[in-house]
């Protein structure tokens, strides 16, 4: 399958607006790390890209759920 700009572009939208709750609740934070939410938030594209992979695909998860990728 093959993505499409429009889905790429809101896909980089969605990853920019990701809310800590939603990092708490797809299990890439722990509760309360403020920290970690400041250096995800400062620039969520180098974030994802350095990410450990199982962190990452948690995130993209997340994007999916918003409606980001099929």
């Amino acid at each position: 399958m093959t993505m499409t700009y429009e889905e790429f572009h809101n896909a980089l939208r969605i990853l920019r607006n990701i809310d800590m709750d939603e990092l708490e609740m797809g299990g890439v934070l722990r509760k309360g790390n403020y920290d970690g939410f400041i250096e995800f938030r400062m620039d969520p594209y180098k974030w994802f890209i350095q990410a450990p992979d199982i962190s990452s695909r948690k995130v993209f998860k997340i994007i999916q759920k918003r409606g980001g990728t099929k």
